[in-house]
């Protein structure tokens, strides 16, 4: 695929995407080029693989909220978001060493919201669970940031006015079971 074709899949339908993310993880010799340079900077394959999957997620979201300028080739901002991630790991195996602000484009969590992070996601996923498979699968999309536009062509609706009313119905839903569930409504804030 070359990068006009990937923009498209990316920022397409469901299943686009998901092709378009394929070939960058298995038929593209980006995991290659991630993991020789991070290993090239003191890191090993494992460290490599986890580079290359985290940056997936990252490239992903920036590309669908139309953060990539184009300046580069999409390979080469994959890549630039690689490097910004592998640091971010160094530095979280060697506080002591200084790393410049160069390094890194935002503030790393701590393990404590991390893991209350994980225990909200538990919740979240049983509330989902007592929803529609629609509305879950809406859901989803919502909280991907896909546009109105990208939902209802996504889930077969008419206009994307049509796929915020659904959303919002949606979200009411599971607003209404945390106001019958008192009790989880303190575990997902």
């Amino acid at each position: 695929m070359d990068d006009e074709a990937l923009m498209r899949g990316i920022t397409g339908g469901e299943s686009s995407r998901d092709a378009a993310l394929r070939y960058i993880f298995s038929s593209s010799n980006w995991r290659a080029a991630t993991i020789a340079w991070v290993q090239q900077y003191g890191g090993n394959e494992q460290d490599g693989e986890d580079v290359f999957m985290e940056t997936i997620v990252y490239f992903d979201r920036n590309i669908r909220l139309g953060q990539f300028e184009g300046k580069s080739g999409l390979k080469t901002y994959f890549l630039a978001i690689a490097k910004r991630r592998w640091w971010k790991m160094l530095q979280k195996r060697r506080p002591e060493e200084e790393i410049t602000a160069l390094h890194y484009d935002e503030a790393l969590p701590s393990v404590e919201e991390l893991t209350i992070a994980a225990e909200q996601r538990v919740y979240l996923d049983k509330m989902l669970a007592q929803m529609s498979e629609r509305c879950q699968k809406m859901l989803k999309l919502y909280k991907l940031s896909y546009s109105m536009a990208e939902i209802a062509a996504d889930m077969g609706l008419s206009s994307a006015e049509m796929a915020k009313k659904e959303v919002y119905r949606c979200r009411q839903r599971a607003l209404r079971f945390l106001g019958d569930n008192p009790e989880w409504e303190d575990l997902i804030k």
